[in-house]
């Protein structure tokens, strides 16, 4: 029956493009948007839990893999105080990103004791006073995790400290600001449960542990990809014999607006070459690629590459450790269209039809991509200010929705498509009293319609009589994405269509669940099976999910009711286990409705 409405829906649609739909909107989005704040612990901890100064690499290596533009960022160095703050700072010309990391490089002193619920408050203070640009924000915090106040931090206590933490992990949670928690372990005393307190309560769900900058590139590309909806992947990892080593890299497609190559290494290279897809060597000047040399790192960066394989030759000195990865940035174009039922005014009905596309407006018709968004309509009412979002329905690589405008005011509309990594938006348009130019075209199309109406009324009639037989019956709709995290590295979140993969079930077992997506993986075992084999998931009458709890594992996220959690719509469970060996394991179960 659903494929029925969806079939029917795409003729609908499909007739009303044919007989002069109007495109009121486009907008290129390259992904990469973010605004940050790097939340750095500089107290005298760090001597012996940070000595290879990961801290501050981290926020060069930031800046190098951010697109130009569209990326802000701050940093807020503390101790018992807060030693140097600036708020998040547009990086548009390579003169910026230059200057950011000539600052970063002259801010390694360390002092006084660590005050985290200060600097956390703070921070999140930062980011929510900004002017709001149309960024993801978050924030990066690097340190121990370890709050030490003394008699000598004048009018401060435990207490203080522990009460600012809570009022910083809430404001963020509010303002939708995930706080990502990097552990520096070199000395292998962090608070491990204070880093996943704040990023699991904030809904960031990744703490890091590091001792090494070899990790560094992992985890900030993680990071990086959740919130821009880039691509990443490891490429090479080795010892280097000092002679060039070639390692090949793919384009596979027009989307790749920048591909960021980051060569971790224990030395610094001698060389570094690279060769396009005709095999011709690329100059670093700035027009084509470019390179940025730094103590633990080394990034490449390719503006805008061709379709196709590529090369990147490497030399260094023997028995340098050489990690290589990339992270490509895609450039994808969203298509809108808006309809309205007569003039613009009180009782008005919109329709919206928005649409993926790459740069050449060609349909995007990977389904991993399309499905991992989720739709809205912002409409704004221009007199009073006040806006309503409305959701969009997904069906043959369109997101379509209705709302009836309640007032005779001027409006603006706008349609997004986002998920925990973008957002990417369309043109607004503005909708003054009286205006017709958006009117939905009548003859052809509005028999279709009627005609089309009909046959809705007989389904709705037929869907009445199948839900009065079946009324005890629940049927599965939607997906669940999970995330394993184990060791402080999470897995690529995978889908579990129910349609696909519990056809006509009615209850599936989270065990069943975990094996399918992770088969024989250890991530298939995250959650012992023991456990995992007595959590059931159903749906409830309001089309939510019911996860029934088990003994042994901590829940965080969804609305308990009992023993179990009602899991709503993009809402997220975090399920935490630890084993006899007091390792910590996160399963992050997010349900999305179809």
């Amino acid at each position: 029956m659903k494929k029925f409405f969806a079939f029917l829906l795409v003729i609908i649609i499909t007739a009303s493009a044919s007989f002069g739909a109007v495109t009121a909107g486009a907008v290129g989005a390259t992904t990469g948007e973010v605004d940050v704040v790097f939340l750095v612990d500089s107290s005298r901890s760090m001597a012996k839990s940070d000595p290879d100064l990961i801290r501050l690499e981290a926020i060069k290596l930031f800046s190098d893999l951010c697109s130009l533009g569209s990326t802000k960022i701050g940093f807020v160095l503390f101790g018992s105080e807060i030693i140097y703050s600036q708020a998040p700072e547009p990086i548009n010309t390579e003169d910026d990103r230059t200057a950011l990391k000539k600052k970063v490089d002259e801010l390694g002193e360390l002092k006084g004791t660590t005050d985290i619920g200060m600097a956390v408050l703070h921070a999140v203070d930062l980011l929510t006073s900004d002017d709001y640009s149309g960024n993801g924000k978050f924030i990066v915090f690097l340190s121990d995790g370890k709050t030490v106040i003394t008699d000598n931090d004048a009018g401060r206590t435990l207490d203080d400290s522990r009460s600012d933490l809570t009022e910083g992990i809430v404001n963020a949670r509010n303002a939708g600001i995930p706080i990502y928690t990097i552990g520096l372990n070199a000395n292998g005393d962090v608070d491990e449960a204070e880093l996943q307190n704040i990023s699991s309560s904030t809904y960031a769900d990744s703490t890091y542990m590091t001792d090494s900058p070899q990790a560094l590139s992992g985890i900030l590309s993680d990071i990086y990809v959740r919130h821009t909806g880039a691509e990443t992947a490891g490429l090479d990892d080795y010892t280097a014999d000092g002679e060039y080593r070639d390692t090949s890299f793919e384009i596979k497609d027009a989307t790749v607006a920048e591909a960021n190559i980051v060569i971790m290494h224990s030395a610094l290279p001698n060389d570094v070459k690279l060769y396009d897809t005709e095999g011709a060597e690329v100059a670093f000047d700035g027009t084509s690629a470019d390179i940025s040399w730094n103590n633990g790192y080394t990034l490449v960066k390719v503006y805008e590459p061709k379709q196709g394989s590529w090369k990147l030759s490497v030399k260094a000195p023997e028995g340098t450790a050489i990690d290589i990865n990339y992270i490509y940035t895609h450039d994808y174009r969203l298509d809108f269209t808006l309809y309205t039922d007569k003039a613009v005014g009180a009782g008005t009905k919109l329709k919206f039809i928005a649409s993926l596309t790459d740069p050449e407006n060609q349909p995007i018709t990977d389904e991993n991509i399309i499905t991992s968004l989720i739709g809205r309509a912002i409409v704004r009412n221009s007199d009073t200010g006040d806006s309503e979002e409305i959701p969009l329905s997904y069906s043959d690589k369109k997101f379509t929705g209705e709302y009836v405008l309640d007032s005779g005011s001027p409006y603006s509309a706008q349609v997004s498509l986002y998920n925990g990594n973008t957002d990417v938006r369309s043109d607004i348009i503005e909708l003054a009293v009286g205006d017709e130019q958006y009117k939905e075209p009548e003859g052809p199309l509005k028999l279709i319609l009627l005609c089309a109406a009909g046959v809705l009324v007989l389904i709705v009639l037929i869907v009445m009589l199948m839900r009065y037989l079946k009324s005890h019956i629940r049927m599965f709709s939607g997906r669940l994405n999970i995330t394993v995290t184990a060791g402080g590295i999470p897995t690529a979140p995978l889908a579990y269509d129910f349609a696909k993969k519990a056809p006509g079930k009615r209850k599936v077992m989270l065990s069943d669940v975990m094996k399918t997506l992770f088969e024989k993986s250890e991530a298939a075992d995250a959650i012992p099976h023991s456990a995992a084999s007595s959590i059931a998931i159903s749906m409830t009458d309001s089309g939510d999910l019911r996860m029934s709890k088990a003994k042994g594992i901590e829940y965080s996220g969804g609305l308990t009711l009992g023993n179990n959690i009602i899991i709503g719509h993009a809402n997220r469970v975090t399920m935490r286990c630890t084993d006899k060996n007091g390792e910590t394991t996160l399963v992050i179960v997010q349900y999305l409705r179809t």
